[in-house]
């Protein structure tokens, strides 16, 4: 798979968050998907688990990506910060998505900057 249809499929979850369009946001995911969420305690496993856990957000908090990039391995990463109604930058957010045949299989999220993800060897 070319890195840019993967960077697309994390860019088009991203805009399908903000828009709080969670069904359009689901063809971006397997069925099966493995979707660490920034809120949650554990693994969302089910696709329509992550309507209910997404849905159950402040409606005020969006995405704003800094940069989305392919790390490897079919991975791609998107950094940036979340904005709560109308605030920019109220935190550091941080994405890590594993992308096969345009949909997302995992994706796990963190709330904090890249350099975090980076001492962690999440990336390189």
């Amino acid at each position: 798979m070319r890195s840019t249809s993967c960077r697309q499929c994390c860019v088009a979850m991203g805009r399908r968050f903000n828009a709080r369009d969670l069904v359009r946001m689901l063809v971006c995911v397997v069925e099966d998907v493995g979707f660490h969420l920034l809120r949650s305690s554990g693994l969302v496993r089910q696709a329509w688990g992550i309507v209910r856990q997404v849905g159950g957000l402040c409606h005020d908090y969006r995405i704003v990506r800094a940069e989305t990039r392919d790390v490897g391995d079919r991975r791609v990463f998107a950094s940036g910060s979340l904005s709560l109604a109308g605030e920019v930058d109220v935190g550091a957010f941080c994405a890590v998505h594993r992308i096969a045949g345009g949909v997302s299989v995992s994706a796990y999220h963190y709330l904090t900057g890249p350099d975090m993800i980076r001492q962690l060897r999440l990336i390189r």
